[in-house]
């Protein structure tokens, strides 16, 4: 019963991450297609506020499914 319990929280920390990846690169893309005029103002805020926090989540997230698949 455990085993299957940790494995249904793995498949959905799993798919949190992947949608945080598609988010990171989504912002990657913006960011880099910014308009000139934009980029000075919005770079610096996407990257802080929200870039930055994600790809941080999903380091977490690759950490966290790490040490469940080893217990």
């Amino acid at each position: 019963m455990a085993i299957v319990l940790i494995e249904e929280v793995m498949v959905g920390l799993d798919e949190i991450k992947t949608s945080l990846e598609q988010a990171v690169t989504i912002l990657t893309d913006i960011i880099e297609e910014l308009h000139p005029d934009l980029e000075t103002r919005f770079t610096p805020v996407l990257e802080t506020s929200l870039r930055h926090p994600l790809q941080s989540r999903v380091s977490l997230l690759e950490r966290l499914l790490e040490e469940l698949a080893a217990s």
